[in-house]
């Protein structure tokens, strides 16, 4: 099989472990990080200083806010679903970024139909995968197009989550919510560590992909 095409797959693999976490779940490193009952929400953060940018001039992310939040599916059986909203912004950029997705722990998350890494900057084959929307529900109609994917994983505890992107994301802003937005990132924009945070300080997320 082509590497393209194991690629390709990968989303499809991914959805279908979301929804087998939705209808089955188990517990999971994740549950640290959120507690899996309907309707709670948990807010990570992380702000870079000028002095880390100095240090780190390839980083084009300066900020980043990621809300998760547990909301019943109406499957049968019925079950949980995680969904996850993210918020960034960039260097010369006053607008953040957003997009959102739903997550689901994997055991083979970062591996591909040959068994090999998807993330690289990853170095585990579990973790908790995230297939992102290319059209956030802002929208009066979803679309069923793949936005990108990443992983997100507990810090070393369990205030701190370690996030993981892959090499793109597709995005928008809230003043123009219908324009998608293609996000490459570099080496230097791949992994995030962020901080449990106050739920006020993810507001503006559910704001702008719900309202």
């Amino acid at each position: 099989m082509s590497r393209q095409l194991e690629f390709a797959l990968a989303p499809i693999v991914l959805l279908a472990a979301l929804y087998a976490a939705a209808t089955a779940r188990a517990a999971s490193p994740l549950d640290e990080l959120i507690a899996p009952k309907p309707g709670n929400s948990a807010c990570f953060t992380r702000v870079y200083d000028a002095n880390h940018l100095r240090k780190n001039p390839k980083q084009a992310i300066t900020s980043m806010a990621v809300r998760f939040s547990y909301d019943k599916e109406p499957a049968n059986p019925p079950g949980l679903i995680l969904g996850l909203g993210l918020a960034i912004s960039r260097k010369g950029d006053p607008q953040p970024l957003f997009a959102q997705g739903g997550c689901g722990w994997d055991e083979r998350v970062n591996l591909d139909t040959s068994d090999r890494r998807m993330i690289k900057e990853f170095k585990k084959d579990a973790g908790g995968g995230c297939m992102m929307s290319a059209r956030p529900d802002v929208f009066d109609t979803l679309s069923a197009e793949e936005g990108g994917y990443l992983i997100v994983d507990r810090g070393r505890d369990a205030n701190t989550l370690m996030l993981y992107l892959d090499d793109y994301l597709i995005m928008v802003k809230q003043p123009d919510r219908a324009k998608q937005i293609a996000l490459d990132f570099g080496a230097a924009d791949r992994v995030f560590l962020l901080h449990r945070a106050p739920a006020i300080d993810c507001d503006f997320v559910e704001r702008a992909l719900t309202r």
